[in-house]
C-alpha cells in the first residue's frame, strides 16, 4: 500500500544505494533514484513493491543539475519526505601520491553532493515541517586507514555536517541522521580491493581476507 510519501534517494544505481531504493519501495514510498547512470542503465526496481519508482539521471556535483532535478521531483510528487545522500566515489592511494584533480573530485562528490541536495531539499522540508536526511557515512570517516586519507576526511566532513545539521534543522521537525558502513560487498569495494592488489602484489583474495578481518563480525 503507498504511503504517500516521497524519498529521494543519490547513488541509487547499484550497491547499496539499489538495495536503500528498494527498501523504500517495498514499503510503500515513490522513490527518486537519482544517478549518473544513463536511463536504460538504471535497475528495474519497479517491481519491488508497492511504491513507485522512477530514476533521474544527475552528477551530484553539479549544482545546476542538482538543482533542476529537484525541482522536477517536487514538480511531479509534490513533497519530499525523505533524502538519503549515498552517491560517493572512493580512491585507494598514498596521499602524498593523490593529484589536486583527484581531491576535487572526491571533496565535490562526496562532500559536495551531500551539500547540494541538502542545501536544495531543505526548504521543502521546511515548508512541510518535517523531512528526514540521512547521509552515508563510513568507518574509514571515525577512524584512520590505510590509503584512504582523503576519503576519510570527506566522510568525516559528512559526519560532521550531518552534526550540525541535526542542531539546525530540528526547529522545523526535521531529522538528520548519518549512518557509517564498514566494508559492504558491491562493486566499489571490489574495485578497491582489485586497486589495492594492484598497488601491493598481493593476491585478491588476500586483499580481501584483509578486510574481513578488519570488520567486527570477520566478514
Amino acid at each position: 500500500m503507498s504511503t504517500g510519501k516521497v524519498a529521494l534517494i543519490t547513488g541509487a544505481a547499484r550497491g547499496i544505494g539499489a538495495a536503500t531504493a528498494q527498501l523504500f519501495v517495498q514499503n510503500g514510498y515513490s522513490v527518486a533514484a537519482v544517478d549518473v547512470l544513463d536511463p536504460e542503465s538504471r535497475p528495474q526496481t519497479a517491481a519491488f513493491g508497492t511504491g513507485e519508482y522512477r530514476f533521474f539521471s544527475c552528477d551530484v556535483a553539479n549544482e545546476a543539475a542538482v538543482k533542476s532535478m529537484v525541482d522536477t521531483v517536487v514538480a511531479e510528487y509534490g513533497r519530499i519526505d525523505v533524502l538519503v545522500n549515498i552517491a560517493g566515489v572512493v580512491l585507494v592511494k598514498p596521499l602524498d601520491e593523490t593529484s589536486w584533480q583527484e581531491f576535487e573530485r572526491l571533496v565535490h562528490i562526496n562532500l559536495g553532493g551531500t551539500f547540494l541536495l541538502s542545501k536544495y531539499t531543505i526548504p521543502i522540508m521546511k515548508q512541510q515541517r518535517g523531512g528526514s536526511i540521512v547521509n552515508l557515512g563510513s568507518v574509514s570517516g571515525h577512524v584512520g586507514q590505510t590509503d584512504h586519507a582523503l576519503y576519510g576526511a570527506t566522510k568525516a566532513s559528512v559526519i560532521a555536517l550531518c552534526r550540525a545539521l541535526a542542531w539546525e534543522l530540528a526547529p522545523y521537525h526535521i531529522r538528520v541522521n548519518s549512518i557509517s558502513p564498514g566494508s559492504v560487498d558491491t562493486s566499489m569495494l571490489r574495485s578497491d580491493i582489485t586497486i589495492e592488489s594492484d598497488r601491493t602484489g598481493l593476491p585478491w583474495d588476500a586483499v580481501k581476507m584483509k578486510r574481513e578481518a578488519e570488520q567486527a563480525f570477520g566478514r
